[in-house]
């Protein structure tokens, strides 16, 4: 995996949306090991929740997913959180839902669009726990409707708190994390020639 020093420097917008190379990239043996380090990671992390109360738990999973992003793009990203999910459900002994997979697949690939090959900054960190905000308001109720049965408007109003919440700690477990990420990617997988 070709890493340079300019890798994480304000590059053109067009190279997130570069489904193509990303794809290719995918196909390297450096970047599935990365694809499989990143579900492992994610696995790993959802051991790792914090319950706060009953109704408040700060989960860290998500990380692995912005990880994908940030080193791979969006497709990287939506591949970790898509296979990510389905191993987690495997290893834990969760019934296994689609919708999800389809969930932790859009914050990966969302975030690899707002940080794939960018400069970390508090903004961006904002942005992609505004990514997990929203999609865990809008797409994680519908499918707890689907199999559950709970009424959308005990469910929104319910999860409007929790994850607004979650939503401040959020940015500043992202924005921590994704500026240690970059300086370990920095390092461990320096420039090749």
């Amino acid at each position: 995996m070709q890493i340079s020093k300019d890798t994480f420097s304000l590059k053109s917008p067009r190279e997130a949306l570069d489904f193509r190379s990303q794809l290719e990239n995918l196909r390297k043996v450096p970047h599935l090991c990365m694809c499989g380090l990143l579900i492992a990671l994610y696995v790993v992390l959802s051991f790792c929740n914090i319950v706060l109360s009953p109704t408040l738990e700060i989960r860290i999973g998500f990380l692995a997913f912005i990880a994908a992003g940030m080193v791979g793009g969006p497709v990287m990203g939506f591949v970790v959180g898509f296979l990510g999910d389905m191993l987690n459900c495997l290893v834990r002994g969760f019934a296994y839902f689609p919708g999800f997979s389809l969930s932790y697949a859009l914050v990966g690939a969302l975030c690899g669009l707002i940080l794939y090959k960018a400069r970390v900054t508090k903004f961006r960190a904002a942005g992609c726990a505004f990514v997990e905000y929203l999609i865990s308001i809008t797409f994680t109720s519908l499918w707890l409707y689907l199999m559950y049965g709970t009424p959308l408007q005990v469910l929104l109003t319910s999860r409007l708190i929790k994850c607004t919440l979650n939503f401040f700690v959020n940015i500043i477990i992202v924005y921590i994390f994704i500026e240690a990420f970059q300086r370990i990617i920095r390092v461990a997988l320096p420039a090749q020639k």
